[in-house]
């Protein structure tokens, strides 16, 4: 479920045209002449694949929680079903809405349900000051998470329920597999991993084609990480992916070895070629990273495009998935690539391979 919120002075809303995409008209509301509200909150709201009464309480309880920061003022709930691309069916989403209506209600808010299934046209004006604009989401368990990311992936159909997840996706369940939902998160879950295995005594080693800072530049953010961790940690070992088919990632890895040349030779740094181009990894000797882009299926997605990732602290899960690493990341046609000239025969069988794979 997602709550968008803005604090109203005053605002207006006025049904126009009933929306061509439901499918179900019966859920479609009576058209609502125009409204208008002073001193009130609007909330957006838009419900889910999978949410049910778990959400509509974690809900509930954040308004009791905004009360507290904006104070207590009649609710505006406005159906938005743009806000998402995981929307719930209709009959679904007019169900838990109306459940939130009620509970609100039985909660002493004075809430105000517009109509659902049409166009408005609304005005607001807002007040400017903390807790003006205000957005939420919520997961509900564990289990809900990672089947939206599962069927997000394709694994599972859109109707499937927790119970209905494959046996394997359950196991990873269990090891503490946390579904990271925006990019922000999966960032900062990076760079806790990267500082907690360069803090660690010993010789450490990085299997990684995701060392980035950021999104806005992430070919040198991606560098500017790798320069400092070969600059400052000598007994740090990485073994390092670029997908060498794509051009600035052939560039970064020849620079690579012109920056680099003894690093390389000695194996401290290791450099292979990525066979995947829609997923970023990072993997440490006690967890793992994995960070996809909006539309995993795209060719050519990068770092500045991820949307969302799973994480996992386990020493055994992380074990295990070096050799997945190894197997399934790394090209096994070329290994390791050691030096330079190595690195030009690879870049010009891939780039061969591109041409011939336009012209058949």
């Amino acid at each position: 479920m997602i709550l968008d919120c803005y604090q109203c002075s005053s605002c207006y809303f006025e049904d126009k045209d009933r929306s061509t995409r439901i499918i179900d008209d019966s859920t479609i509301s009576p058209w609502q002449p125009k409204m208008v509200f002073t001193d009130a909150l609007v909330v957006f709201v838009c419900i889910e694949q999978h949410d049910g009464i778990e959400e509509v309480e974690q809900a509930v309880e954040e308004f009791a929680a905004l009360s507290h920061l904006i104070g207590k003022r009649q609710i505006v709930l406005c159906p938005n079903v743009h806000l998402s691309i995981d929307k719930a069916p209709e009959r679904q989403a007019i169900k838990l809405i109306d459940r939130l209506t009620t509970m609100l209600g039985e909660g002493k808010y004075k809430v105000h349900r517009l109509s659902f299934g049409y166009h408005k046209k609304y005005g607001m004006e807002c007040n400017g000051n903390v807790g003006s604009v205000v957005g939420r989401r919520f997961y509900g368990s564990e289990q809900k998470q990672f089947l939206r990311f599962l069927t997000r992936l394709g694994v599972c159909p859109p109707e499937a329920l927790p119970d209905d997840m494959p046996v394997w996706a359950k196991t990873l369940l269990e090891r503490r597999l946390k579904l990271l939902g925006s990019r922000r998160e999966t960032y900062t879950v990076a760079k806790k991993m990267l500082q907690d295995q360069l803090e660690t005594t010993g010789h450490a080693e990085l299997w990684t084609c995701m060392l980035f800072e950021g999104e806005r530049k992430p070919m040198d953010d991606y560098l500017s990480s790798l320069y400092e961790i070969i600059d400052n940690h000598p007994d740090v070992k990485v073994h390092r992916a670029l997908n060498l088919s794509v051009s600035d990632f052939a560039n970064a890895a020849r620079h690579l070895f012109h920056k680099y040349p003894e690093a390389i030779e000695s194996g401290r740094l290791r450099i292979y070629n990525s066979q995947v181009s829609d997923i970023e990894f990072l993997l440490t000797g006690t967890a793992v990273l994995l960070a996809f882009p909006k539309k995993p299926r795209k060719a050519g997605s990068h770092a500045g495009e991820i949307s969302f990732g799973i994480y996992c602290k386990d020493d055994y899960f992380a074990k295990n998935l070096i050799q997945w690493y190894r197997t399934f990341l790394v090209d096994a046609r070329f290994g390791q690539i050691h030096t330079e000239s190595e690195l030009s025969k690879v870049i010009d069988e891939l780039q061969e391979e591109m041409f011939q794979d336009r012209h058949d």
